[in-house]
């Protein structure tokens, strides 16, 4: 079997495949049980300048479809005190700050959920070429939910939230 080989991008937006791409989450429940869940991925873009390297990222993912694999839950998380899908039904990370590093890139940018705003960092493994004009990203990143406001002792729901991002970007046209 044949590893994958690191892709250049080309210059220029390149956009998320939807259907190819996946945003997870994971957060201890009562101090040891681990919670897992999906949020689906509305839209991304990546700007590339024409050195080949990232410049910008832009995601938005869609809270009203969040999956926990427990529908109580889901309604629960969806309510004001946690995610206030009523009123913001989008989750956005944006950053105009990236680097490289030994993983690939670091991605520093804001969160911005629930009307207000805090900083993330993504770590961006390199990106793997796919093939047909297209390249697979990974990404993680740990969240700490309390500058946004969600409610819940730490007793209860773990502060932390680790995040995965699994993403297929198509080049630019």
């Amino acid at each position: 079997m044949s590893t994958p080989t690191t892709a250049r991008l080309r210059p220029g937006t390149w956009t998320v495949h939807t259907g190819r791409t996946s945003a997870t989450f994971t957060v201890r429940k009562l101090g040891f049980h681990l919670v897992h869940g999906t949020i689906p991925v509305r839209s991304a873009t990546v700007h590339v300048n024409t050195a080949g390297t990232p410049t910008a990222l832009r995601a938005e993912l869609d809270l009203s479809a969040i999956d926990t694999g427990n529908r109580r839950r889901d309604r629960d998380l969806q309510k004001s005190q946690w995610l206030d899908c009523g009123t913001e039904p989008t989750m956005t990370f944006a950053s105009g700050d990236i680097s490289r590093c030994s993983e690939g890139w670091a991605a520093q940018g804001f969160l911005s959920l629930r009307g207000t705003t805090c900083p993330l960092t993504l770590t961006v493994e390199r990106p793997a070429d796919t093939g047909h004009d297209a390249v697979r990203l990974k990404a993680r990143a740990t969240l700490d939910r309390a500058p946004l406001g969600m409610g819940a002792p730490r007793a209860i729901v773990g502060r932390y939230l680790e995040i995965g991002i699994d993403a297929v970007l198509v080049a630019p046209r």
